[in-house]
């Protein structure tokens, strides 16, 4: 089963549909049975910024495109207003949930978190993401912060997917990302948690990057 892991697009005032448009085709083109969106999609308001994000209706998965908030959803105070208008693009938001995707005679879960930024309704809760996750089930968490990880422990998340550094975006701005999130981008371990970070395809703020280039990873899960 490949994954595509698509996050911090940060659409807005810089980032355009047109940028919105590249990334989906280069998705589609690696022919991913799953695509997760890690949050930070945008930077600005739905009725800003909304018309910059409708290329993400055409993302091709057969097995479902999946999505986090991540904390600029919550910076702009529009959270839940974001999270409703992707369900319009035919995006499957999780909050604090899980789905079975089967293949066959077998499936795995896909669980996804709210940002640590949330508040009330919106907070974070692992127990409710993995609520009737069986133990012997391969699982898949979509976190937007990679130090999610850390309420993760014990709980049988065998792969988490997260965004949100920006691989540092400008050196050596990485150092002191890597005081806050204990993985900054490819594959870590945090406790018993497996975590892959990615930089992510966009940007935040200025459009420019320094010794960390913008990903869109494509993981391959193999049965054991």
């Amino acid at each position: 089963m490949r994954v595509a892991l698509v996050t911090d697009l940060h659409v807005g005032p810089i980032r355009d549909a047109g940028f919105t448009r590249r990334v989906v085709d280069q998705v589609n083109a690696q022919h991913p049975d799953v695509v997760v969106l890690g949050g930070d999609l945008i930077d600005g308001k739905v009725s800003q910024v909304s018309d910059a994000l409708a290329p993400l209706a055409d993302l091709d998965a057969p097995f479902g495109v999946f999505a986090v908030s991540g904390n600029h959803e919550f910076i702009s105070q529009e959270a839940d207003a974001w999270m409703d208008h992707w369900e319009t693009l035919g995006i499957d938001v999780l909050r604090n949930e899980n789905v079975t995707l089967t293949r066959g005679s077998a499936s795995i879960r896909m669980a996804g978190i709210h940002d640590e930024t949330g508040r009330g309704p919106d907070s974070p809760n692992i127990d409710d993401a993995l609520a009737g996750v069986p133990a012997d089930t391969f699982t898949m968490l979509a976190a937007h912060q990679p130090k999610a990880a850390e309420s993760g422990q014990g709980k049988g998340v065998d792969l988490q997917l997260s965004g949100h550094t920006h691989g540092g975006q400008l050196w050596p701005f990485r150092y002191a990302v890597l005081l806050q999130q204990p993985v900054i981008d490819g594959l870590g371990a945090v406790g018993d948690v497996p975590v892959l970070t990615s930089r992510g395809a966009g940007a935040w703020g200025p459009p420019v990057r320094v010794l960390a280039p913008p990903e869109i990873p494509v993981i391959t899960l193999r049965a054991g």
